[in-house]
């Protein structure tokens, strides 16, 4: 039952990934969604990073014929490899991400492999999550780290945070904070309308994400 649960798991997120990148308005998988995932790909290329890290974590879970799961993981690290390579970006299958990744830009991308992180994360160029000697980070739901944001060791950003260009985040933080600086520094909290938050579209509910900080 549990290993089922982690299949359609996969596919759910991956379906959230993409319905983050096309909009809440369009039918998931529809032929005016998929005309939408493809345009969003010519100009977010980072979209190839999420769509290799899903199939990475597909493979894992829930590919069980040998010879084709042999394939796929041959398919997979070579995938895991171009991106890392020509995207510059490193998000290995072993970390735990919901659904709703986004990734808009490219460059200097790294996810440790052991970070855990809620739904709807978003992250853009220059963003490392990374591993210290105490632990790795804990992300919650709807977070956003903009350009070039650094999050070391065992901390825990709580859900709608958002952080400011180059920050420098090695403490935790609560629910709704907006921080930047080196090291950062709660800004304020943010006041949100939590009724209509299931009725933004999710390129107006990123734009509003960049620019709280």
């Amino acid at each position: 039952m549990k290993e089922t649960k982690h299949r359609s798991d996969v596919w759910i997120n991956f379906t959230e990934d993409m319905i983050h990148y096309a909009g809440k308005n369009l039918c998931p998988w529809s032929g005016s969604f998929w005309k939408k995932i493809i345009q969003q790909a010519y100009t977010h290329p980072g979209m190839a990073a999420v769509v290799v890290y899903r199939f990475g974590q597909w493979v894992q879970v829930a590919c069980k014929i040998p010879i084709i799961r042999q394939l796929c993981q041959i398919l997979y690290c070579f995938g895991f490899n171009m991106v890392r390579l020509l995207l510059q970006i490193e998000i290995p299958r072993g970390a735990v991400i919901g659904g709703g990744l986004r990734i808009d830009h490219f460059g200097g991308i790294i996810i440790n492999r052991e970070v855990v992180a809620g739904k709807n994360f978003y992250i853009t160029n220059g963003v490392v999550v990374g591993h210290a000697v105490n632990g790795v980070p804990m992300i919650g739901d709807n977070v956003t780290l903009n350009i070039g944001t650094k999050v070391i060791g065992k901390i825990t950003l709580g859900n709608h945070v958002i952080s400011g260009a180059g920050a420098v985040i090695t403490k935790s933080f609560p629910d709704y904070a907006v921080i930047a600086g080196v090291p950062a520094k709660l800004l304020r909290l943010q006041l949100i309308d939590k009724t209509n938050t299931d009725e933004h579209d999710s390129a107006t509910d990123i734009s509003t994400r960049r620019s709280a900080a």
